[in-house]
């Protein structure tokens, strides 16, 4: 993506997905991106707890599923598109209330079809590490002509 159409449009889908209602809803901020990688964070507030004052891990899957997104966002053409078909995680620790959580996701391969991307959660403070790690598969799209 070289050309100046093409990068405006890359911010354009990225300033729309950031403002997201369910991308709001926790604060989720992009760090970070070019193609193949991105880096998120956000805190984990009230409004992302679970009944054990630990971060739900549905909404972590959901940030772990956008971050992926932000990977593959600038390696499509114009007219494709990404969708989520699969997405196997496994939460390692839990992340209470007030935890900063980064999110780090990198397409492993990109093929004409489908797109396969890795993404780890961390805490970001007191030593607490990785605390989920997830596999994502795109299913890419293109228009019909």
């Amino acid at each position: 993506m070289s050309t100046t159409s093409s990068v405006d449009r890359l911010q354009r889908q990225t300033d729309w997905l950031l403002n997201h209602p369910f991308h709001r809803y926790a604060g989720l901020e992009l760090v970070f991106q070019e193609p193949g990688r991105a880096w998120c964070r956000f805190t984990v507030e009230e409004n992302a707890i679970n009944p054990s004052g630990m971060l739900h891990p549905g909404l972590l899957y959901g940030y772990m599923d956008s971050s992926a997104y932000f990977s593959i966002l600038p390696m499509l053409e114009e007219g494709e598109q990404a969708a989520t078909v699969d997405l196997h995680a496994n939460i390692i620790r839990a992340a209470p209330l007030g935890s900063s959580i980064g999110l780090r996701a990198e397409v492993i391969r990109r093929g004409a079809t489908l797109a396969f991307v890795r993404c780890e959660a961390h805490g970001v403070q007191d030593g607490m590490g990785l605390i989920a790690c997830a596999t994502v598969t795109q299913a890419i799209t293109k228009p019909r002509i």
